[in-house]
């Protein structure tokens, strides 16, 4: 009975230990990611010259607008790897089958480009279109900048030696 307390004890233990450790991990990548979003905000709105009033109403909607793309990416992610395991798995489809899955996928991109025309509507009432395609520059140029960093790269472009 005692090993049976003692084996329960440590099995108990390695569960809170890695429960514990996924949580700082987790913790660890939110912090991360709501710096990246600070970081973001400060680029954008210092290239694109937002003043207070515009940056306190477009970044609501902006956000908004990226939580909506967000989900429908993400629903796109979990249709095509629920299709591509099942197939990894053995199932076969049908010509018919994979022409519905690339129609599904093309819709996709039709619903987040005409999420993207609603949301600069949205913006156009807030900020002059000037400032949509500055904002429109800047995260290009942020998104470039990130991965250059993440990738070892300089400023240029080039890789680091």
């Amino acid at each position: 009975m005692k090993k049976k307390g003692v084996l329960l004890f440590l099995l108990l233990g390695l569960t809170s230990t890695n429960i514990f450790l996924f949580a700082q991990h987790d913790d660890k990548r939110k912090a991360e990611f709501e710096q990246f979003k600070e970081k973001r905000v400060e680029f954008i709105t210092k290239a694109v010259g937002f003043t207070t009033d515009e940056a306190n109403a477009f970044w609501p909607l902006y956000n908004e607008w990226q939580d909506k793309k967000f989900d429908l990416n993400r629903q796109m992610r979990k249709t095509i790897s629920e299709f591509t395991k099942s197939e990894k798995a053995g199932k076969t489809y049908t010509e018919s089958e994979y022409k519905d899955m690339v129609s599904l996928i093309t819709q996709y991109k039709i619903n987040d480009a005409n999420l993207d025309e609603e949301y600069i509507t949205k913006f156009s009432k807030i900020i002059p279109y000037k400032k949509i395609f500055l904002y429109q520059q800047a995260e290009l140029q942020f998104q470039r900048q990130m991965l250059n960093q993440r990738g070892g790269n300089d400023s240029e472009g080039q890789k680091k030696r």
